[in-house]
């Protein structure tokens, strides 16, 4: 009978220890492990006439939008709910190869990261829409998102 009891209690300690192991582990992984994401803001225009009836094409980059942009983390809070301060500190936003801008994001999983990207982006987009209609040029604003 002592035999018995004193098994079962060693499948309890060996079981409570498992648990307390994977707790432990899944917070440390949570705390530890990033991922990160990147979706883009593509600028592009359609050519125009030009004064002189020929057709012209402007270039745009990033240069020609002000640095001052409104924050793109508090667009998210009003769309996603929850402080500015929550999604700033994991958005990075970047000139890219293409003409436009970059958000890199971060995320504890590769899917939150694609999902807050791809949501920054067209926060982003919405504010440089907004700015584009104090501008005369017809520029576009395509949001591209990270591939998997």
């Amino acid at each position: 009978m002592e035999t018995t009891r004193s098994h079962h209690r060693g499948r309890v300690v060996i079981a409570g220890a498992a648990v307390v192991l994977v707790v432990a582990g899944s917070l440390w992984w949570t705390k530890t492990i990033a991922f990160t994401s990147t979706s883009v803001v593509q600028f592009s225009i359609d050519p125009f006439e030009a004064p002189d009836d020929s057709r012209s094409q402007t270039f745009i980059a990033a240069a020609n939008f002000p640095h001052e942009l409104p924050s793109t983390g508090e667009r998210l809070a009003q769309n996603l709910g929850g402080n500015a301060s929550d999604y700033e500190s994991d958005l990075a936003i970047t000139a890219s190869d293409a003409p436009g801008l970059a958000v890199t994001a971060r995320g504890r999983t590769p899917s939150a990261a694609r999902t807050l990207a791809t949501d920054a982006a067209a926060a982003l987009r919405s504010i440089l829409e907004e700015l584009n209609t104090m501008d005369i040029l017809a520029i576009t604003f395509t949001v591209i998102p990270p591939t998997t």
